[in-house]
């Protein structure tokens, strides 16, 4: 079993992440501070460090720079993540063996990037490898979800959620992707919209699925982190089944999300608006 060491400060992120990869069959363990995760390092022993760039106590960057000066860790596989580009570019020249922002990819797609870096390094034969694109571009037989939001990590987990409970998650990065989606496709039972995403508002695309009969039958749940009474108001009057503010944890999300597909929105109470 191949184990990955992980150096994050943000909790939420580095479990959503161990979660993947055990689930990939991986053994993981986690830090959230770059001086107990650089002295946790040798007694673990793993295959490939995940590190932050941004993390407290010692940062991702001096742990580049110790982990090569050891000659034994030279070419030691180190995946540099962080939403900085400046902070890649010389995590990059300092010897990291890839390079991630965090921005421009969801989670599943980092832990592909993983499973392909130690393919490489093992030198581990296609068979045995775990290539998660492939499994992403799997359609199960399921009713399918459509999922808006513009944070990789909010989108990753409510995927997950989705295709936890049997359904085939289809996303979109901003509303101007997910209008060309519903224009070309219809065959949704349910979506999940976050209000504030780029191009085109969450609200503003219910209220369009509103104006067109092969789309108004479909329930949408709408997420929001502001969380007022004007902003609750709007979404209902467009046309969400549910309202849902930002943050909420998974055992919440999954309760709503199945009053939402089996269409019982209004029998479900309405989470608490500040």
């Amino acid at each position: 079993m191949y184990k990955i060491f992980i150096i994050e400060d943000d909790e939420i992120v580095a479990e959503i992440y161990k979660h993947r990869l055990e689930g990939e069959g991986y053994n993981v363990e986690v830090a959230h501070d770059g001086q107990s995760g650089y002295l946790m390092l040798e007694a673990f022993e793993p295959d490939l460090l995940l590190l932050d760039m941004m993390v407290p106590e010692l940062s991702g960057l001096a742990i580049i720079r110790r982990l090569r000066g050891e000659d034994a860790l030279k070419y030691f596989p180190i995946i540099a993540f962080s939403g900085s580009t400046e902070l890649l570019a010389e995590a990059k020249q300092l010897g990291a063996t890839l390079v991630l922002c965090k921005g421009e990819l969801l989670p599943n797609q980092i832990v592909a990037r993983i499973t392909q870096v130690i393919a490489a390094q093992r030198k581990v034969g296609e068979s045995e490898a775990v290539y998660l694109h492939t499994l992403a571009d799997w359609v199960p037989p399921v009713g399918r979800v459509l999922i808006v939001e513009d944070d990789p990590v909010i989108m990753q987990l409510v995927k997950d959620m989705v295709d936890d409970e049997g359904y085939c998650a289809v996303t979109a990065r901003d509303g101007g992707e997910a209008y060309r989606i519903l224009a070309k496709d219809n065959n949704f039972v349910a979506g999940i919209f976050d209000v504030k995403v780029p191009l085109i508002l969450g609200t503003d695309l219910l209220r369009h699925m509103q104006t067109e009969k092969r789309l108004v039958k479909i329930p949408v749940l709408v997420m929001t982190s502001e969380q007022s009474i004007a902003v609750h108001s709007e979404s209902i009057a467009a046309g969400a089944a549910i309202f849902m503010p930002k943050p909420f944890t998974r055992v919440t999300l999954q309760r709503m999300f199945r009053a939402l597909v089996s269409r019982k929105a209004t029998e479900v109470p309405q989470p608490s608006v500040i």
